[in-house]
């Protein structure tokens, strides 16, 4: 399946040391702290805010997780924000079950390791998200494998990156690398959701709008567009990947 681009959509990383630094497939790195950049995936001609629901079913509003952390559905943004990147997934997806085979092949080799490091495992589905699992996605700055590591960032976490060895592509290594990491951030953040958000916008940066924003609530933080949209393109995979049927009258 082309598709829903997975990769084209995850926001700009804001970096303020090498371990920050985690870079999407195909999108380039934004380094400045207060740079926005307004992703091809979230459509630039439609409104922050809209549901983009076209003519047709209704999207069904059944209870959404993330790690336990329900999704407010009831606040009409998140719900926007819900049926827009649905609605996205829907019109760009063509072949549900090549991506299904996809992940069945992959989910057995990283589960095991989410699981050894503590990590939930709606966390499999971030790879989905970051690469669409194309274990060779490159993004143009240079992030790579599965859970799109920066160069700088995987040498961190102890893997071998240089001429003749990139350990970004294999899927074990790099696994247990993306779980140390995301361990960290739990350790520090206190809340998966924020983990995810820390995982696409940097943690530098969020660290700083914990700072100055009331809230340390994932879905009303004022935060780069499209770390807003980040967690909900994770839960569309969990969602069709984990329950197919019941959106069955939707992606139809």
């Amino acid at each position: 399946m082309a598709a829903f681009r997975p990769a084209v959509s995850v926001a700009a990383k804001f970096t303020q040391s090498p371990i920050t630094s985690f870079q999407t497939a195909t999108s380039p790195v934004l380094l400045q702290a207060d740079a926005t950049r307004t992703s091809l995936f979230i459509n630039s001609s439609m409104p922050a805010g809209s549901s983009a629901i076209s003519a047709g079913n209704e999207l069904p509003m059944l209870d959404v997780n993330f790690c336990g952390e329900c999704l407010p559905l009831d606040q009409s943004a998140v719900a926007d924000r819900w049926k827009h990147v649905f609605t996205l997934f829907r019109n760009n997806t063509s072949d549900l079950g090549s991506l299904q085979k996809r992940a069945d092949a992959f989910f057995p080799i990283i589960d095991p390791i989410l699981e050894q490091y503590d990590i939930p495992q709606d966390f499999r589905y971030v790879p989905l998200a970051e690469s669409g699992l194309k274990a060779k996605a490159v993004s143009p700055m240079g992030a790579a494998g599965y859970w799109q590591l920066m160069p700088g960032t995987a040498r961190e976490l102890g893997l071998k990156v240089g001429k003749g060895v990139d350990e970004r592509f294999n899927v074990h290594k790099a696994t247990v690398a993306a779980c140390k990491y995301l361990r960290k951030l739990y350790d520090q953040l206190g809340s998966w959701s924020l983990v995810a958000a820390a995982y696409n916008a940097g943690p530098g940066y969020l660290k700083n709008q914990l700072r100055r924003d009331a809230h340390r609530d994932y879905y009303r933080m004022n935060l780069p567009r499209e770390t807003r949209y980040y967690l909900f393109r994770v839960l569309v995979y969990k969602e069709v990947l984990s329950r197919p049927d019941d959106y069955l009258s939707f992606l139809s």
